[in-house]
């Protein structure tokens, strides 16, 4: 029988074990089979193979020891570009402040116990809830509504500087903030107004007006540099009325 968390109204949240310690990912494979909101999306023994691993297969936590060879797993979440939560699971405590500076969700010391486990799990749970994706509601002339947490938040396409396809969500980047959303990049780009946005990459639509400058291929949006696929640029010249 699963085991339920504190409050357990919560969506199912898939993770991903990384230890190479066989019988750590053991315990923790059995533990996570008894949780109830938790799916098992893959185990690695490596934190190599955990970033090759969720470059295919996003997941919503990991369950991450830190001491690994090769790579360490502090070393793993300042490679990943979109980080999952994180709890981190080690038989140290010294590195208790680089993981929280690294806002991991918890921190917990080998060996783990289930209610430990339970309560770092809740935890993850609460963030989740706190920070769900945003789902379209309706859009105007210039802006659009999205849902975040049972309100309709107001984007105006004037503050979007451009949208990232991130496994099954697009991310709309503003200056200020990022508005995660569970559609397709072909459903916002049917969504946002030609003549302003234009795809540049399989997953990148970007704001004409906020590129500052283009380079070979990629360009400039404030801080941010953004891939222009080979196939794409002839278009984004064209629209730039490059002369």
């Amino acid at each position: 029988m699963k085991v339920k968390t504190a409050t357990n109204d919560f969506q199912t949240m898939t993770c991903l074990i990384i230890d190479d310690n066989p019988l750590a990912r053991l315990a923790l494979r059995n533990m996570v089979a008894d949780v109830e909101g938790l799916q098992l999306a893959g185990e690695c023994d490596s934190a190599l193979q955990a970033f090759n691993f969720l470059q295919k297969t996003p997941c919503d936590l990991l369950l991450l020891d830190v001491e690994m060879p090769g790579m360490t797993g502090l070393e793993l979440l300042e490679s990943l570009e979109a980080k999952p939560q994180v709890i981190l699971i080690t038989s140290k405590t010294e590195y208790a402040v680089e993981g929280f500076e690294q806002e991991v969700v918890d921190y917990i010391v080998k060996p783990v116990a289930m209610p430990r486990l339970l309560k770092a799990v809740q935890r993850a749970q609460e963030r989740q809830k706190a920070a769900q994706p945003a789902t379209f509601h309706e859009m105007g002339t210039d802006h659009l509504f999205a849902r975040v947490n049972n309100q309709l938040l107001r984007i105006d396409f004037s503050d979007i500087l451009f949208v990232q396809a991130l496994g099954d969500y697009v991310v709309f980047q503003t200056a200020e903030k990022k508005y995660p959303v569970h559609l397709t990049m072909k459903s916002v780009g049917e969504r946002l107004p030609i003549d302003r946005f234009l795809r540049v990459h399989r997953s990148y639509i970007v704001a004409l007006d906020k590129i500052a400058n283009v380079e070979q291929n990629s360009l400039q949006i404030g801080k941010h540099i953004v891939p222009v696929s080979e196939g794409l640029k002839a278009e984004l010249m064209r629209q730039l009325n490059v002369i």
